[in-house]
């Protein structure tokens, strides 16, 4: 817990403080609750449902779960006295948590905060007798209470974690609990609304809460499908981006990058905006891997890399074209704006230094720029008028930037066109 951040490893003690001392509170009356007749049977039996719907998860999302404890939880607020609902939800939650492998002050968290939702909630709705909640025939008498039950027991379940996600993102909590908390509402309601229905069977007939059982087995079994799905789906995202990435330097691989090429040519053509190409052809690269080893090589790849990304904008497009070869696609820019960017990643890449086997490496590069439509309007024809102007930067001494225009054969075309 010592590199939990200050706020948050108070706020985590305040939630244990808090559960220490209702216990402390409530368990001088334990004996006495389990003295009663039929409660201790009862009292078994809604223990052994605790923890099997704590191991119960039901996949809302593909970024959400939860389990079903909200159902048995209300069931022993309503069935049950202070403070045997508190010792039980403890109890099946700290028996959930034993198998896990989060950090102890996690699993610790996660128990107290079912302590205390449903300890505070039994403690608040004790002044209503459980009869007069479960009575046939009363039930419109009934849902004010019912209802302050389910409101009191979401907002206790809720609100630690609300705070510990705000804490950690620095976002207010009520940003927080849209985000992560607002699609899970109906999937909370829902089970707590079967707690109610299980608490009012068994005050019926204990033997019908089988009935209970194949519904929530069928609920638990299409989520799990559900679940699969997303988890296959998030395989065959994986699966996609790994195919479009580089594997040294984490940028578009080659025929990714093509593609996205293709899609800012189509859409420039559609909008009638401008589209700029900027290839990077780093100088003299084969003499560093003779010098110092394919290593400090394949180092200096990943470095000029990263001053790719840093030097574009968001919105453009960068990828290793092959080799010591780099490109990016800078959609809506001009010429003007387009230099100004390889100008900057040019420098970005100058004064980029890789230390191999104790020596400082340092390499340049050579820019071309061209644009759509100005050089070229089609993608073979705009890649070949960068590359040249790659090239007229290399034969005017490298670690510059040149464009298209200074490419004569791209002038002379134009020329020839204009004319």
């Amino acid at each position: 817990m010592k590199d939990v951040p200050r706020a948050l490893r108070g706020y985590l003690w305040a939630i244990y403080a808090a559960c220490a001392a209702l216990l402390l509170l409530q368990a001088p009356l334990l004996p006495a609750t389990l003295a009663r007749p039929g409660v201790l049977l009862a009292a078994a039996v809604f223990a052994a449902l605790t923890c099997m719907s704590e191991a119960m998860t039901l996949q809302m999302t593909r970024a959400s779960s939860q389990t079903i404890s909200g159902t048995a939880h209300i069931a022993l607020i309503l069935l049950f006295p202070p403070p045997l609902p508190l010792f039980i939800a403890l109890g099946a939650a700290l028996v959930a948590e034993l198998p896990q492998r989060r950090p102890i002050y996690k699993r610790a968290f996660n128990a107290c905060v079912a302590a205390l939702a449903v300890g505070l909630t039994s403690l608040a709705l004790a002044p209503i007798p459980a009869p007069l909640l479960l009575r046939p025939g009363h039930v419109a008498g009934a849902l004010p209470a019912l209802g302050l039950l389910i409101a009191l027991y979401y907002l206790l379940s809720s609100a630690p974690l609300v705070g510990v996600l705000s804490l950690v993102t620095g976002r207010r909590p009520w940003a927080v609990w849209r985000a992560e908390q607002q699609p899970a509402v109906l999937p909370e309601v829902a089970t707590v609304a079967l707690g109610i229905l299980v608490a009012v069977v068994w005050r019926f007939d204990p033997l019908l809460l089988a009935l209970c059982a194949p519904p929530v087995a069928a609920l638990h079994a299409a989520l799990r499908t559900t679940a699969r799905a997303f988890a296959a789906e998030e395989r065959a995202e994986t699966a996609l981006v790994q195919a479009s990435v580089d594997g040294l330097t984490g940028l578009l691989n080659h025929r990714a990058f093509h593609a996205r090429l293709d899609e800012e040519i189509a859409r420039a053509a559609r909008t009638g905006r401008p589209l700029a190409l900027l290839m990077i052809d780093l100088d003299d690269f084969r003499a560093v891997n003779n010098a110092h080893g394919h290593p400090a090589g394949d180092a200096t790849l990943v470095a000029i890399a990263a001053a790719v990304r840093a030097s574009v904008r968001t919105a453009d497009i960068a990828g290793r074209y092959g080799g010591d070869e780099f490109a990016a696609v800078l959609p809506e820019t001009d010429l003007d704006e387009a230099l100004t960017v390889a100008e900057r990643t040019r420098a970005a890449i100058a004064a980029a230094t890789i230390e191999a086997r104790g020596v400082a490496v340092r390499t340049t590069t050579s820019l071309g720029v061209a644009c759509l439509p100005r050089h070229a309007r089609t993608r073979d024809a705009l890649i070949g008028a960068a590359d040249g102007a790659a090239y007229a930067a290399k034969d005017a001494g490298k670690d510059r930037v040149r464009s298209a225009d200074d490419d004569p054969r791209v002038s002379l075309l134009r020329r020839s066109k204009i004319s």
